[in-house]
């Protein structure tokens, strides 16, 4: 049996009606020592960054980078800054 997810709705960078500004901003969901941080692309809308802790920052489809967001935020992961 599947279980189906719901589409992650009220996701920060979804928030933000300013486009220019949403551009520059990262959004941080920190549990304990872990530290991930989203930035949207400059280049293109479609993609967002994601890092954890110091390691290599790497591009995800916004689609992708959406329920990653939500399933961290579901297992306990606190939105700590945003910048």
């Amino acid at each position: 049996m599947t279980i189906l997810e719901k589409y992650p709705e009220n996701i920060p960078w979804d928030l933000n009606n300013d486009k220019g500004k949403c551009r520059s901003i990262q959004w941080m969901l920190t549990k304990a020592d872990n530290i991930y941080t989203f930035t949207r692309s400059r280049i293109d809308d479609k993609y967002v960054y994601i890092q954890k802790n110091d390691g290599k920052r790497k591009a995800f489809k916004e689609y992708e980078a959406r329920f990653t967001y939500q399933r961290l935020f579901d297992e306990g992961y606190l939105l700590a800054a945003v910048s």
